[in-house]
């Protein structure tokens, strides 16, 4: 083989493992860009009720499921696939650099399930499904109210059609309505209504019935896709003897859901139980045995020439049954019971969602609380507002607010979550009393890169040969929040080594560096490196004196004169001293005595002097651990003495001079 194609082969070989190399490159750089779509829906049920729910979010996911950010603005389309269950926000836009958009669903009186869709252009199709719950009508029932009528040629707005499930639970009638058509079996005895529409979310209607001969007649409800109702109304003669009160509920059962209902009838009878009229306006009393399910109109009026009146019922939110009760003075009491219907809470659910946010520092509306039964429907509290207290098991990786309110009439609340910088799972949990406890785990990836930024202190610094100080180490993601769980290494240039590092936690840590032996100033520097799984790895220094160990002594000067006595407010000062110690600066006291403590040890020049006394200098020498003593003695100044008698001798005579003076001006005047 040539030199030239052996250079060949080489070269394509080499560009070969260099593509190869890139494209290894290029993918890794890859994974965290944005790969797919993913679609959370939280709670997954919700009321049929047509109302609006922010509950769909659709949120960038990468290649490994963690949240992705958007490098541009992305629009979402979005679809129901039953759009008689509920419908969906058609777009949203995930907007740049975020992860994640929401989307709001519209259910509408029709439960059941839809399958919402997300498509983005570059993007698979998701999709994922959300329950509207209710019951589902199967059927129509026919209610008198009353179903005894006067024939009377009149009209009476007393044939109630009720929409129900085939469990006979009352059920809301889909958007648009259902229009029932109505017939009379027997038309000479009444007419009914041709048809009566049950409007959108309504349970129930009433039509009107033409009373015409004593007698009675079936009242047939059909309406296409439900089972058809009848009941039979009767008709009769009035006689003008009331002695009791019958009431009549139509229909029976109605949702507890804090409405008002025109469903009963208080009807007055004779003594064999037939139609009577009021002989002159009378007062009926209302009550309900269970106030905290339904209360009632407390009284109603029976007009003079008729047989009965209406009266309201007001549903609360718990479901149950109450009895309503009719009294009257000099007339016998009925009573009657009313069901409200509806799903009784027994526990709390807790939805993250999105359930994986990037480690970041931000807060999200993103951890859902709803009241739920034993089996899982949706419910509200049948009394108040519901406080729930919520806890995360791991704030190091996310934070949730302390609490939540469910408010009146709903069923769920959203709480927010603050996400920290540290990769990983926290449980969710949310308890109020009366309830079982909800959990849900939200998930916090590094989808960010982070630099462990370092500060750190010495103390003490300078620290003395072969000594110990103490490095204190803060460690930061990028300056944003503390770094627990880092690794940190140290080493120095001039020598020494370090004790194991403690974490103190919220991102701070402890050594002990063992400073070298020195015989000279020396300056450490300590380089500090900071690792940690996924975060880009930070370094810093410290600088750290080390200086040669002083050793110490004290010095006792005693000050006295020629004649041994002691000589105070003497100034003893050094002249000289050992390299790197402090000047001596002191001052006998009245017994000619001043020491000084923790003198480095060497020799020492010191001077001593006070005004009259001629100035001394000693050599001393001071070693470590012990006391030098120096008793140097002061000399008066030559004359100081003759001095001071010559002033006290001038003094003397000068008040003798006085004196005579004086004394001969007082002679030459006598």
């Amino acid at each position: 083989m040539s030199k030239r194609v052996l250079r060949t082969t080489l070269l394509f070989l080499i560009i070969l493992v260099v593509a190869q190399i890139a494209v290894h490159f290029d993918v890794s750089a890859q994974t965290s860009e944005p790969a797919k779509l993913k679609i959370y829906v939280a709670p997954t049920k919700v009321p049929a009720d047509n109302k609006a729910y922010e509950v769909i979010f659709v949120q960038l996911q990468d290649s490994k499921n963690n949240p992705a950010r958007a490098s541009d603005s992305i629009t979402i389309s979005l679809s129901s696939s039953q759009t008689d269950v509920g419908s969906v926000d058609s777009t949203i836009t995930i907007q740049k650099g975020e992860t994640y958009a929401k989307a709001k669903f519209y259910s509408t009186y029709t439960p059941g399930t839809t399958k919402i869709t997300a498509t983005a252009s570059g993007f698979a199709t998701v999709e994922a499904s959300i329950t509207t719950v209710g019951p589902v009508p199967s059927k129509l029932v026919v209610y008198g109210l009353p179903p005894v009528l006067p024939a009377n040629g009149q009209s009476y707005e007393a044939v109630v059609v009720q929409l129900q499930d085939a469990a006979g639970v009352p059920a809301r009638a889909p958007l648009g309505g259902i229009v029932v058509t109505l017939s009379s079996s027997n038309t000479t005895v009444g007419t009914v209504a041709s048809s009566v529409t049950i409007s959108a979310g309504s349970t129930y209607a009433t039509a009107s019935f033409f009373a015409s001969n004593v007698g009675s007649t079936v009242i047939t409800a059909i309406a296409s896709g439900y089972t058809s109702g009848q009941l039979t109304i009767k008709t009769e003669p009035v006689n003008t003897n009331p002695v009791k009160l019958k009431i009549y509920v139509g229909p029976s059962k109605v949702p507890a859901d804090g409405a008002a209902y025109n469903m009963i009838a208080v009807q007055f009878q004779d003594a064999n139980g037939k139609l009577a009229c009021a002989l002159s306006s009378q007062s009926i009393s209302l009550s309900s045995s269970e106030t905290d399910i339904g209360t009632v109109d407390s009284s109603v009026i029976i007009s003079a020439g008729t047989t009965y009146s209406m009266a309201k019922l007001y549903s609360k939110y718990r479901p149950g049954t109450t009895t309503i009760t009719a009294a009257a003075p000099g007339y016998t009491s009925s009573q009657a019971s009313i069901t409200t219907v509806g799903y009784v809470p027994t526990k709390l659910a807790v939805f993250c969602a999105p359930s994986s946010l990037p480690a970041d520092g931000q807060s999200y509306n993103a951890v859902v609380v709803q009241l739920q039964d034993s089996s899982g429907n949706p419910a509200s509290d049948p009394v108040d507002a519901i406080k729930v207290s919520l806890f995360s098991s791991k704030t190091d990786v996310g934070d949730v607010a302390s609490e939540v309110v469910i408010p009146f009439g709903e069923t769920f609340a959203v709480a927010k979550f603050s996400s920290m910088y540290a990769a990983g799972s926290t449980t969710i949990t949310a308890q109020t009393s009366g309830y079982t406890a909800g959990q849900a785990s939200m998930t916090v990836s590094l989808i960010d890169k982070y630099t462990l930024t370092i500060s750190a202190t010495a103390e003490p610094n300078p620290v003395n040969s072969s000594a110990q100080a103490t490095l204190r180490i803060y460690v930061t993601y990028s300056g944003l929040a503390p770094a627990p769980g880092a690794t940190i290494k140290f080493s120095s240039d001039k020598g020494g080594n370090f004790s194991a590092v403690s974490d103190e936690k919220d991102g701070y840590y402890v050594c002990v560096f063992n400073a070298p032996k020195v015989t000279k100033d020396t300056v450490c520097t300590i380089s500090i490196n900071a690792s940690k799984t996924g975060y880009t790895t930070g370094n810093s220094s410290i600088q750290v004196k080390v200086v040669p160990t002083i050793r110490t002594g004290t010095l006792d000067v005693f000050v006295k004169d020629t004649e041994g006595n002691a000589v105070s407010e003497a100034s003893v000062i050094s002249i000289s001293e050992p390299r790197g110690a402090s000047p001596l600066n002191g001052t006998t006291d009245i017994q000619g005595y001043v020491s000084f403590k923790d003198v480095t040890a060497g020799n020492y020049l010191i001077e001593i002097s006070k005004s009259g006394y001629e100035p001394v200098t000693e050599e001393v020498t001071v070693t470590a651990g012990g006391t030098a003593m120096c008793t140097p003695v002061l000399l008066k100044t030559e004359g100081s003495t003759d001095l001071s008698w010559l002033t006290i001798t001038f003094a003397v005579v000068g008040v003798v001079i006085v004196v005579v003076v004086a004394f001969l001006i007082i002679q030459r005047r006598r």
